[in-house]
C-alpha cells in the first residue's frame, strides 16, 4: 500500500513538474523566425514597464546581443543553416538575452504582504516588487552597519 502511495505521489510530480517548466518560456527562441522575437523584445524595453529592473548595463547587453543576432541570423536565415562558429556566437547572444530578461522577468514580479507598519497595530497590505523588497532589505542592512549593529550570528 505505501508503496503505491509513493509511486502515485512521484508520477503526479512527475506530470506536473514539466507544465509548471514550460510556463516560463525563453524571451528568444532561434529555432523559430527571429525578426519578429526581437521586435518584441525592442517594443518590451521601450515601454518601461516590462523589464523595468534591468539595468542600464544590462539593457545594453541585450540590445547589442540582439543586433548581433540579427545581423547573423538575418530575417529568414535558421540556425541550423550557419556555419558552426556563427552557431555557438547565435547561441551565447540568446543564452545571454534569455538570462537577462528572465532575471528582470523574476525582480519585476509584484509581491504583496500583510504588514504591520512602525507605529501601527492594524496590518496593512504592502506591494512591492522583488526588486524593491531586496534594496529595502539592503538599506536597513547598511544602516545596521551604520549604527553598529552586527547580523545575529549562526549558531550550531
Amino acid at each position: 500500500m505505501f508503496r503505491a502511495t509513493v509511486v502515485a505521489a512521484l508520477f503526479g510530480v512527475a506530470l506536473v513538474g514539466p507544465a509548471h517548466a514550460s510556463t516560463t518560456a525563453p524571451a528568444l527562441d532561434t529555432s523559430k523566425p527571429t525578426a519578429a522575437q526581437i521586435q518584441r523584445i525592442h517594443a518590451d524595453l521601450a515601454d518601461h514597464r516590462t523589464y523595468s529592473e534591468l539595468s542600464q548595463g544590462d539593457r545594453a547587453q541585450v540590445v547589442n546581443a540582439l543586433s548581433r543576432i540579427s545581423g547573423t541570423l538575418g530575417d529568414d536565415a535558421v540556425l541550423s543553416s550557419l556555419h558552426p562558429t556563427a552557431q555557438v556566437e547565435v547561441v551565447n547572444d540568446q543564452e545571454l538575452v534569455n538570462t537577462l530578461l528572465a532575471k528582470a522577468r523574476a525582480d519585476s514580479r509584484l509581491v504583496c504582504r500583510r504588514e504591520k507598519l512602525t507605529g501601527s497595530n492594524r496590518a496593512q497590505t504592502v506591494c512591492m516588487t522583488v526588486a524593491e523588497r531586496d534594496a529595502a532589505r539592503e538599506r536597513s542592512m547598511e544602516a545596521m552597519r551604520k549604527t553598529g549593529f552586527s547580523q545575529p550570528e549562526n549558531r550550531p
